[in-house]
């Protein structure tokens, strides 16, 4: 069984995760260039580090999560910042949508799961999805290395799902990934 995050929801919004992950550069590299912002999924959703951006840029968003800790968390937030376009799923496993998902993000979650390369074929289904995983890479924070899935390999299972893939250099201890199938899912960077 791969590594599982066993640390609190607070840890999930450290000021330390700011640092390495800011959410700013998310906003500006990854969500501005999505085309179309109906509905976005954020799979291992925690307290919503990145669902309540996300709840910023796209009509509808679904937080899926594993974790009832975290879930709670999250619904708290939501409820504090007055946020209602956030629907919250208990899951372990991808959820069956009946209608289009624009968007589909994966951010440290995919080394935690059993089938991580099922994950992408049910992921194929959305016009995007971007996947932030750590740089499999000695450092003092993350996951055990063991545990990281290796940039090279998440690129190529994500080329066997997507007929365009995108590498962005956007973080220092992270690779960020996105895959689509229409040449017009993406908005042209400036």
């Amino acid at each position: 069984m791969p590594h599982r995050f066993s640390g609190k929801p607070e840890d999930l919004k450290s000021e330390k995760r700011k640092k390495i992950l800011p959410v700013d550069v998310f906003e500006r590299e990854v969500i501005r260039r999505v085309q179309s912002r109906e509905n976005a999924v954020d799979y291992g959703a925690g307290p919503g580090y990145f669902t309540i951006p996300l709840a910023k840029h796209f009509k509808r968003v679904y937080a899926v999560e594993a974790n009832r800790e975290m879930i709670e968390a999250l619904r708290g937030e939501l409820e504090m910042l007055k946020i209602k376009n956030v629907g919250i799923i208990l899951s372990e496993t991808p959820h069956e949508f009946d209608f289009p998902v624009d968007f589909v993000l994966f951010s440290n979650v995919l080394h935690e799961v059993d089938d991580w390369k099922g994950f992408l074929k049910w992921a194929s289904k959305a016009k995007v999805v971007c996947i932030i995983e750590w740089k499999k890479i000695e450092m003092d924070y993350g996951p055990p290395v063991e545990e990281r899935i290796d940039e090279k390999e998440m690129e190529n299972a994500l080329r066997e799902n997507f007929r365009f893939t995108e590498r962005l250099p956007i973080y220092s201890h992270h690779y960020t990934l996105m895959g689509y199938n229409e040449k017009d899912a993406l908005n042209k960077p400036d």
